[in-house]
């Protein structure tokens, strides 16, 4: 039996199940084959004479917090570990066996107490939190795609999907929580849906339009963001708000939008249909101001407070039909 924990994120979510090879080897099939759900590690593992039947048991027992279909439980990895050695210890026909080799350990990417350390001196996320991710990937029905991390100035979820996503953010050091659109292209997949829609909206612009199909415009924010590059991260540059910052919904016109999505484009490789990054410009880091040069790419980005009061489910469903409108023309605009 094995119990797998979300990496990077300390949710009160874990996968349970059995295997007849390794822990590690599961794990790692899981991670190979998943294409929007979680990064998993293995937490915990036991070696036991009936897996199945531990497995049935244990997937019986903690049903009230299981995903339906799936082996997904709304416990976190420790709290299942003692619910298996709960049951295990109130029954005599499942006998646990040799324990797996302690060599297999760093194969299973078992946390060290090193790790443990380093966790546990992030503060948890709060259980409306773990919840309200949770809820986020259930309305919309996807598996979600965590973000950030919690030494980060934020963490998240979003739909997983590689285009136009739905996303959740979390912002722990203020208790502020955000949702919306998010747009950018994508080197690794080759999607470049994010130049069209600059594209098409300098040649027609449609802001006012869209302001007017939207209930409480004053809510609604829109950023450009121009990305920076090392590798597979995006080190923080004071360039990074093309327009100079965020604006409101409210704020926006045909004319500093334009002047918005001609900066953009400057972010996008003209050689190439302007499908793909702007290589080797010019950037200053927000860390210590030096001026280096990266490839750079442009990411938009619509959000909305989420309020945390209340039912959250009802939140979430209410802002979602709020920026629905938003969503579809990204989506649509995107796909010209």
């Amino acid at each position: 039996m094995y119990i797998l924990e979300v990496k990077d994120i300390d949710l009160p979510v874990c996968k349970i199940g059995m295997t007849s090879r390794t822990p590690s080897q599961r794990c790692n099939e899981i991670n190979r084959s998943s294409t929007g759900d979680f990064i998993w590690a293995v937490a915990h593992q036991i070696a036991v004479n009936d897996c199945q039947k531990l497995e049935s048991l244990v997937h019986s027992k903690r049903a009230p917090l299981r995903q339906k279909r799936r082996e997904f439980f709304g416990l976190c990895a420790d709290d299942a570990n003692a619910a298996i050695s709960s049951i295990l210890n109130s029954q005599s026909e499942i006998e646990i066996i040799d324990e797996i080799a302690h060599s297999d350990s760093e194969e299973l990417n078992i946390p060290t107490s090193k790790n443990k350390t380093s966790r546990a001196s992030y503060r948890k996320i709060e259980t409306e939190y773990a919840d309200l991710l949770l809820t986020f990937a259930n309305i919309l029905n996807v598996k979600g795609r965590p973000f950030g991390k919690l030494n980060k100035s934020a963490f998240g979820m979003s739909d997983g999907n590689t285009g136009v996503q739905w996303n959740l953010a979390v912002l722990p050091e203020v208790g502020d929580v955000k949702m919306g659109v998010n747009l950018e292209g994508s080197e690794k997949t080759g999607k470049w849906l994010i130049a069209p829609f600059i594209l098409s909206e300098l040649s027609d612009p449609s802001i006012d339009k869209i302001k007017a199909e939207m209930r409480h415009p004053d809510e609604v924010f829109l950023r450009f963001s121009r990305d920076a590059w090392q590798g597979a991260s995006r080190p923080a540059i004071k360039e990074k708000f093309l327009g100079g910052r965020e604006f409101s919904l409210n704020e926006l016109d045909s004319n500093l939008w334009i002047s918005i999505l001609e900066e953009a484009l400057t972010c996008l490789d003209p050689e190439k249909g302007y499908r793909g990054r702007r290589k080797k410009q010019i950037v200053t880091l927000a860390s210590d101001g030096r001026e280096v040069e990266k490839d750079i790419s442009p990411h938009l980005t619509i959000i909305a407070p989420l309020s945390l009061g209340g039912n959250i489910e009802e939140n979430i469903t209410n802002r979602i039909s709020d920026l629905k409108p938003l969503y579809d023309w990204v989506v649509r605009v995107s796909s010209s």
